[in-house]
């Protein structure tokens, strides 16, 4: 998957946005199929690179689309570093990240990050929180069960 720098087939096209979605494996045999009754992943589907590493190439290439995660799954992530990650692409693209995050519904994927589906989504709430408080002015202070920051600066900021 090369990415032409001289050449914006998004922007070209005519598009508004570019949207990514997560999921990390598919398992030959689900708990939960991708459609009932049991139809397979599409092929097309199964080639799906990392969100935030296509997103911050899409930056660095395009000038005005939109970016955005549809969706990452929270659980899958310690809050703090999607925040970061998405902050960046954001500075990098000069604001034009929008963050979409879900609970998941794979038990395939959530197991394989050590999650369960009765956390999901506590996990998301407790990220949205993190995101708030850590694109919030600094010195941040928070406190969950997972995540502590006492009195610490987080950057970077996202743009918009």
């Amino acid at each position: 998957m090369g990415v032409d720098l001289q050449h914006d087939p998004v922007e070209s096209a005519g598009y508004s946005s570019l949207w990514t979605y997560e999921q990390l494996l598919y398992a030959e045999t689900p708990v939960e199929p991708y459609a009932p009754p049991n139809v397979p992943w599409p092929e097309s589907g199964r080639r799906n690179a990392d969100s935030l590493a296509v997103l911050t190439a899409a930056a660095v290439v395009t000038e005005e689309v939109r970016l955005g995660t549809a969706v990452l799954i929270a659980a899958l992530h310690t809050p703090v570093q999607p925040a970061k990650a998405l902050a960046t692409v954001d500075q990098i693209s000069g604001g034009r990240v929008v963050a979409g995050m879900g609970t998941g519904w794979s038990t395939d994927v959530l197991r394989a990050t050590g999650t369960t589906r009765a956390d999901r989504g506590r996990f998301l709430d407790e990220t949205l929180d993190v995101f708030d408080a850590v694109w919030g002015p600094d010195p941040v202070n928070f406190r969950s069960p997972r995540v502590v920051f006492d009195n610490a600066a987080v950057l970077p900021k996202p743009a918009s």
